[in-house]
């Protein structure tokens, strides 16, 4: 059990993890761009991100070292936060948003600032007063909180710039442990044995398997990472029709077209495989009980789609996707995800330096797990970041975070389905990564097609 205090917070083990790996690959920042529907004052903006870092304790957050582990250390909200603000607030008028390229590179360049997290005030914010669609980028270090977080961040913003009110965000900080354990105490050596026998049957048939990637090569160290503004040409509205027809969710549809991309690199190879990483939001999976609140921070599990056999037809394919993403979740409802996450609370213990070393021979000798990407899926997030009947919208969001593996983020807004892309600039080439897009592209455009022609289901009686 994890214990707050009037000022510090622990650390759960993903947020160990980002500070053990502070150094190695230069924090791992989410950048979120906002553009609005109208122009902003800067007063107001200004007025309305310092709010948030009175809303949001984590925001005023310190990493700081204790005896034995790292915490955060809640800095009062005094002058000195004001100090630390007037550096992460920066107006950027020179920029161009109306220019995709400049847009882009704009982006990618608040990807790769780095937080001194030691300091205090976990956030990185500019503004681009634009006389008809003014743009905000808010970023903040994954460490301080995930994509839930973040979207809530958002929605309480677009609140205060609406002149509503902004809702405090209070700080939980249970162990994750128990969004995986099991209901009874007895029920732990089966489900860790289930666990086990999974993870043990998944490195096997990896080992098997030619992995598919967008081509890399390996560098010793982290550098820098990269960025892709990527609009998908056909509409989300084709792409929900064609998923229903197959009888899918419009998250599957869209892995499968991934997977289904990374296959056709080795058609004749019967040994290639797309192994897609999928977030997995654990709140869902602490107990009632429990009497947790929305749990602003880190919650977020993880569990692998491996996909097979280039040859298989669409509706194979779609099903194939399905019935894995289904299994995956279905491990966690079983609470049989214990054992990778039981080691994983041990790592704290360990320390900051040896984890720290741990990762750094793990990149300098290639050995993080090898996997196709990261999907992450956010979905429509119209009604998510804007409050109901309000003037002043979002009307385009672009969010980004950085990434070990290549990590598409799968983003719909009015109809068009976004995908910014992160990867490791080291490791893998802008052409490279062009190509995969396009492929992509036809990928989408080829399955609905293909989901058209088939016969429509018989309606149910």
């Amino acid at each position: 059990m994890a214990f707050i205090t009037d000022d510090i917070i622990p650390l759960n083990r993903t947020e160990f993890g980002y500070a053990a790996i502070e150094g190695l690959a230069a924090g791992v920042m989410q950048p979120y761009i906002l553009r609005f529907n109208a122009p902003l004052d800067e007063a107001l903006v200004r007025r309305v991100l310092r709010q948030l870092v009175t809303n949001y304790p984590k925001l005023r957050a310190m990493l700081e070292a204790g005896p034995h582990r790292y915490h955060f250390r809640i800095l009062p909200d005094d002058h000195v936060v004001d100090q630390l603000f007037d550096l992460a607030f920066q107006v950027d008028a020179h920029i161009n948003v109306d220019d995709p390229a400049a847009l882009e590179a704009w982006h990618r360049r608040m990807l790769n600032e780095v937080v001194p997290l030691e300091r205090g005030i976990g956030m990185r914010v500019r503004f681009v007063p634009h006389p008809e669609r003014a743009v905000i980028l808010l970023a903040v270090p994954h460490i301080f909180g995930d994509g839930m977080t973040m979207l809530n961040l958002v929605n309480q913003i677009v609140r205060g710039l609406n002149g509503q009110p902004m809702e405090p965000m209070a700080i939980e900080a249970p162990s994750m442990l128990g969004s995986v354990a099991p209901d009874h105490w007895w029920q732990w050596p089966r489900q860790i044995w289930r666990s086990r026998q999974h993870k043990v049957a998944e490195a096997r048939l990896l080992k098997q398997l030619n992995i598919q990637q967008i081509p890399r090569r390996h560098s010793p160290n982290f550098s820098t990472t990269g960025l892709r503004h990527h609009h998908v040409p056909t509409g989300t509205k084709a792409m929900r029709q064609a998923a229903r027809k197959l009888g899918v969710s419009m998250n599957t549809f869209q892995v499968a077209a991934i997977a289904q991309t990374f296959l056709e690199q080795a058609p004749d190879d019967p040994k290639a495989a797309a192994v897609i990483r999928i977030s997995v939001n654990l709140r869902r999976y602490y107990p009632e009980s429990a009497g947790h609140g929305p749990l602003w921070g880190n919650h977020v599990g993880a569990f692998l789609v491996i996909e097979q056999d280039p040859r298989k037809s669409l509706l194979e394919r779609v099903r194939s996707v399905d019935a894995l993403t289904k299994e995956g979740l279905a491990r966690f409802t079983r609470r049989e995800m214990c054992w990778t996450y039981l080691l994983e609370e041990l790592m704290p213990w360990l320390g900051r330096t040896l984890v720290g070393y741990v990762g750094v021979q793990m990149k300098r000798k290639d050995r993080f797990p090898k996997i196709s990407g990261h999907a992450t899926s956010i979905g429509d997030v119209s009604s998510v970041i804007n409050p109901p009947d309000v003037p002043v919208r979002i009307d385009q969001f672009m969010p980004s975070v950085a990434s070990v593996a290549a990590l598409p983020a799968l983003v719909e807004t009015d109809g068009r389905l976004f995908i910014p892309l992160s990867w490791q600039l080291a490791e893998t080439s802008v052409e490279d990564v062009n190509d995969f897009l396009r492929r992509l592209d036809k990928t989408f455009e080829r399955m609905v097609a293909e989901a058209e022609a088939l016969p429509s289901p018989p309606a149910k009686a």
